[in-house]
């Protein structure tokens, strides 16, 4: 196929085209947070591809209105890409694009200008490639600038290319511009094949820039659905209400705790325990009131804990605590140190709640299920010794 405007530029008309449907469908699908900014990327290509078929139109019937809305479709497209990515990247829209627009609409008044004076079309093509060239400079001052600003890998990618193709834009602008100059005012026409081969480039630089926004709208939902992920499984892993392990996951994090301490030779102790008095205040006071009651707790249970020690929530107002390398006479302690810190909490109408404990030392070999039962029936020994007490397996510590 030869290397002519009409080739080229119906080749431009058909990838612009292309291109802004194919934003046009993922701007659609996806969620409006996700593509903020994309709906100006595709009026910049549906505006560029508009352009080359009226350029190509005006070919045929160079009326002025054609001549004049094919030029202004070319000049608003770059400040309509840089508009977009100012709006992805959430970037201050004013002043900086006041510049921008600004310079398009001089361009437009320096063509219409040149065009209306009788301009032969060589000079009338180095005002306009003069313009664009500025444009381009401006766009990839801004590309600079953001990139600076940028950290995540696709979006830093994405960047880089549209940037490589601004500056080859200006390399490209910059030649047809000085192969123009020698016919402007000669009244004769330059050479086809100079527009021909900017405009090849022009599509070229088109389909390396729409792949750089999917990638940055890549980059984005991934992002999203890793945030999503780890928010998800935050909510298997933490009750929501205290903020400690939930059930499943202490019972799962505990068995690897238990055999990491097997295999480092280090103690560890399992502690279950709950508030006396509770059921009177959540069924007197209400829900709100014991709910209230049990982040109370929770905020004593971690500031009696070490760092290593593992809390979980297994249900109403019972909690579990994994000791990891602590000794029982330790793990005395610190039950010790919470059932006085709980002493001092109080509800809504002044009363306070106790705590009853019941502790565990593992045992070589043993598995979580049976330090569970040996510390559940230790607690069960502290309520009826009296509660308000820390009982060991197989001992008993009175306050």
């Amino acid at each position: 196929m030869p290397l002519d405007l009409a080739t080229t530029f119906t080749i431009s008309v058909i990838v612009h085209v292309m291109m802004g449907a194919l934003l046009g469908l993922f701007w659609r699908s996806a969620r409006r947070r996700q593509t903020a900014g994309m709906g100006w990327w595709v009026l910049n290509e549906a505006a560029l591809g508009a352009g080359a078929l009226m350029l190509m139109v005006s070919a045929v019937n160079p009326a002025w209105p054609i001549l004049a809305a094919g030029n202004a479709a070319f000049l608003i497209g770059m400040p309509m890409l840089e508009l977009g990515l100012r709006v992805w990247f959430g970037r201050r829209l004013w002043p900086g694009l006041a510049w921008r627009w600004g310079l398009a609409a001089l361009g437009f008044a320096a063509w219409w200008w040149s065009w209306s004076q009788g301009w032969d079309y060589a000079a009338r093509s180095v005002v306009f490639t003069g313009v664009n060239t500025l444009q381009a400079l401006l766009f990839a001052q801004y590309l600079y600038s953001q990139l600076r600003d940028t950290a995540d890998r696709p979006s830093r990618l994405a960047l880089q290319l549209i940037g490589g193709g601004a500056l080859l834009i200006i390399f490209m602008s910059l030649w047809r511009a000085m192969q123009n100059w020698p016919y402007a005012g000669t009244g004769m026409s330059p050479p086809g094949h100079l527009l021909a081969v900017l405009m090849v480039v022009n599509i070229a630089v088109a389909v390396t820039r729409v792949s750089a926004m999917l990638l940055m709208l890549h980059g984005r939902v991934e992002a999203r659905l890793q945030q999503a992920s780890a928010e998800l499984e935050r909510r298997a892993n933490v009750d929501s209400l205290t903020e400690v392990a939930s059930r499943a996951h202490f019972e799962a994090a505990s068995a690897v705790l238990l055999r990491q301490a097997r295999a480092s030779r280090l103690p560890a102790c399992l502690m279950l325990c709950d508030m006396d008095g509770f059921k009177a205040v959540n069924d007197q006071l209400g829900h709100p009131e014991g709910d209230a009651l049990l982040q109370r707790f929770a905020d004593q249970l971690r500031g009696a804990l070490r760092q290593g020690d593992l809390a979980g929530r297994m249900g109403g107002d019972e909690f579990a605590v994994l000791l990891f390398n602590c000794s029982l006479p330790t793990a005395l302690r610190i039950g010790g140190r919470l059932r006085e810190a709980v002493a001092g909490l109080r509800a809504r109408d002044g009363r306070g709640v106790t705590l009853s404990a019941g502790l565990a030392e593992a045992a070589p070999g043993e598995d979580f299920a049976a330090l569970y039962r040996r510390a559940d029936q230790a607690l069960y020994a502290a309520k009826a010794a009296g509660r308000n007490c820390v009982m060991p397996a197989g001992g008993v510590d009175r306050p």
